[in-house]
C-alpha cells in the first residue's frame, strides 16, 4: 500500500514538472510572436509614414507638424527623426539645382591635431590625438521655421545617418572622453549635419630606416569609407585648412618639418586575371558565386579616400652625444697603443681589448631599440668602420712584437715603406755581412775574416805581427771591437741598408700615428656627406 502511494507521488511530481515546462515553452513562444507583430508594425511605420491613409498615420509623431511654433528644439529633432518620416539607415541623396536626386553624397572632411606622441621604430607606429569633423548635407532634416541650430551627442547620433569612416592604417583607436564620449552631432536649418569626434589613435607607420638615426619619415592618416563606395559617397577635404595643427604642438625625438592632405581611391573590385578566379572554377564554384565575389560587399569598386602626411625629422642630438661621440672617443684612445713600446705586452693588450669590448655595448644599447630589417643602416656602417679601427690596432700590435722579437737584421736596397714590408714580411733565410774588426787597446792589428761552415761560422786571426808587451794583461781584459750595426743608413756593401727588428717595429709604430686618424678623418667625410645628403 505504501509503495503505491509513493508511486503516486511520484507520477504527479512528474506531471507537473512537464507542465510547467510546456508552459515555459509557450510563453516563450508568445514573446518572440509579439516582438515580431512589433517588428511588422514598424516597417510598416518606415514604408507607408508618408501616406497618410496608412494604419500609421494616426499615430501622433507622423502627424504634421504642430511642434515648430513652441521652438522647442528636443520636440523638433524628435520631430523630424522620428521612424515613420526619417530612416536612418538610409544615405542622404543630393538635389541638383533641377530638384533631381542622385549621385553621390559629398561628405566634407576636416582634422585638427592636438598631439602627436612618440614614434616607436621597433612596432613601427606612432599615437595621435585628434578631432575630426565631418559635414554632409541631408534634406530630410531641414527646419526652416527654427533659427537656430540643434545640437546633441550620443542621443543624436543615435537618431540621424551618420557616414562610416574607418582608418586604414589603424593599429588601435578609441573616443576620448571623461564620463561620456566626446561626441558632438550639429543639425542646421538648411540640413546641415555636423559630426565631430575627439580620438585617440596609434597609427602604422612603414619606416625606411636606412640612414638612422639621420632618417626622415612620413607617417599618414588614412581615412577611408567603409560602407558605400565612391559612387555613392564620396570623402573631400574642406576647401580651407583641411588639417590643422595645435600651435603649442611639440615632439620629443621627432621634429614636425611639414603636414599637406591628399585626396585618393582605394580600388578593391577583383579582376579576371586573378588568382582567386581560377581557385573557385578549380573547386566547383558556380559563376553565379564568382560574380558575388567580384561585385558584392567590399570588393564592390572604388572607394573613396582622404590621407593626411605627417612629414617627421628625427632629432639627432641623443644619437650624436650617446653614441658618435663616445665611439669617437673610443676609436682616438685605441691608437695610444701606437705611442707604447712595441714589447709593452700586457698595457697594449689590455687596452685594444677593453675598447673593442666598451664599444660594443655601445653599439648593443642604441640597435636594441630598432627592428630586425634586411638593408644596411647607417649606425651598422659606422659600428663596422669603427670596430674594424679597434681592431686594426690589435692586429697592427701583433704584427709590431712579432717583428720586436726577431733576432736577425733585415737588409734593405732603400729605406722606405715598400722595402721594408716586402723584407719584412718575407725574410731572408741567410744574409752576408761585411764586418770591419779591430782591437779596442790598438795594440794587436789583423785581418778578421767569416768563413762560413755548415754548421757554425769560424773567426781566424792571422797574419799578426808580433809585439811585446812590457806588462801583460789577464785574457779575461782581452777584447776584441766588432763594429755594432746601429748606424741604420748607412751602406754596408754592395748599395745595401740595414736596420734592426726593433728599428723596423717603432718605424711601423711611427707610420701608424699618421696612416690610421688619417683613414678614419676620411672615412669620417665621407660618410657624414651620406648621411646629410
Amino acid at each position: 500500500m505504501v509503495i503505491r502511494v509513493v508511486v503516486r507521488c511520484f507520477r504527479t511530481r512528474i506531471c507537473m514538472i512537464m507542465i510547467i515546462t510546456r508552459c515555459d515553452v509557450a510563453a516563450a513562444r508568445i514573446r518572440r510572436l509579439r516582438e515580431q507583430m512589433k517588428f511588422v508594425r514598424r516597417a510598416g511605420c518606415v514604408t507607408n509614414g508618408r501616406d497618410r491613409n496608412s494604419r500609421c498615420a494616426p499615430q501622433r509623431a507622423c502627424q504634421e507638424d504642430n511642434t515648430a511654433s513652441s521652438g522647442n528644439h528636443v520636440e523638433m529633432l524628435m520631430w523630424l527623426t522620428d521612424p515613420c518620416r526619417y530612416d536612418r539607415w538610409t544615405r542622404p541623396s543630393p538635389t541638383d539645382s533641377n530638384g533631381k536626386t542622385g549621385g553621390p553624397t559629398r561628405v566634407f572632411t576636416r582634422v585638427y591635431v592636438y598631439f602627436l606622441g612618440s614614434v616607436e621604430a621597433q612596432q613601427l607606429h606612432f599615437t595621435a590625438h585628434i578631432l575630426i569633423r565631418y559635414r554632409w548635407r541631408d534634406d530630410r532634416l531641414v527646419h526652416s521655421s527654427s533659427k537656430s541650430s540643434i545640437q546633441g551627442e550620443n542621443k543624436l547620433k543615435e537618431r540621424v545617418w551618420i557616414p562610416h569612416v574607418y582608418i586604414v592604417n589603424e593599429h588601435d583607436s578609441n573616443i576620448m572622453g571623461s564620463g561620456r564620449q566626446d561626441i558632438l552631432v550639429t543639425v542646421q536649418p538648411d540640413g546641415t549635419v555636423l559630426y565631430s569626434a575627439r580620438l585617440k589613435v596609434s597609427l602604422l607607420c612603414m619606416m625606411n630606416l636606412q640612414k638612422f638615426p639621420f632618417d626622415e619619415q612620413t607617417c599618414p592618416l588614412i581615412l577611408e569609407s567603409w560602407t558605400y563606395n565612391n559612387t555613392h559617397l564620396e570623402l573631400v577635404w574642406e576647401h580651407d585648412s583641411p588639417a590643422v595643427l595645435n600651435s603649442n604642438l611639440r615632439m620629443t625625438e621627432y621634429n614636425l618639418v611639414s603636414i599637406w592632405t591628399n585626396a585618393t581611391v582605394s580600388e578593391y573590385a577583383l579582376t579576371k586575371s586573378t588568382p582567386i578566379d581560377e581557385n573557385y572554377k578549380n573547386k566547383g564554384y558556380s559563376p553565379s558565386v564568382i560574380e558575388h565575389v567580384h561585385y558584392y560587399g567590399k570588393f564592390a569598386g572604388n572607394y573613396s579616400q582622404l590621407i593626411v602626411n605627417f612629414e617627421l625629422e628625427r632629432e639627432v642630438g641623443h644619437y650624436i652625444m650617446d653614441y658618435y661621440v663616445p665611439s669617437i672617443m673610443l676609436v682616438v684612445v685605441s691608437w695610444v697603443s701606437f705611442w707604447l713600446d712595441p714589447n709593452a705586452v700586457p698595457g697594449r693588450t689590455t687596452l685594444g681589448t677593453s675598447t673593442m669590448l666598451t664599444f660594443i655595448t655601445l653599439s648593443r644599447n642604441t640597435g636594441s631599440s630598432l627592428p630586425k630589417v634586411s638593408y644596411i643602416k647607417a649606425t651598422e656602417i659606422w659600428f663596422i668602420v669603427c670596430t674594424a679601427f679597434i681592431f686594426g690596432s690589435l692586429v697592427e700590435f701583433a704584427f709590431v712584437n712579432t717583428i720586436w722579437r726577431r733576432k736577425k737584421n733585415v737588409e734593405l736596397k732603400k729605406v722606405n715603406s715598400k722595402h721594408i714590408f716586402k723584407s719584412t714580411l718575407t725574410p731572408q733565410m741567410q744574409r752576408k755581412l761585411s764586418i770591419d774588426s779591430g782591437i779596442d787597446k790598438g795594440t794587436i792589428s789583423g785581418k778578421l775574416s767569416r768563413r762560413e761552415n755548415k754548421s757554425k761560422s769560424l773567426l781566424s786571426v792571422g797574419d799578426l805581427d808580433p809585439v811585446v808587451c812590457p806588462h801583460p794583461e789577464p785574457l779575461e781584459n782581452f777584447s776584441i771591437r766588432v763594429p755594432t750595426l746601429n748606424d741604420n743608413k748607412t751602406s754596408v756593401g754592395g748599395g745595401l741598408f740595414t736596420l734592426t727588428p726593433q728599428e723596423i717595429a717603432q718605424w711601423i709604430d711611427q707610420r701608424s700615428r699618421i696612416a690610421f686618424p688619417a683613414a678614419f678623418l676620411v672615412f669620417n667625410c665621407f660618410y657624414w656627406l651620406y648621411v646629410y645628403l
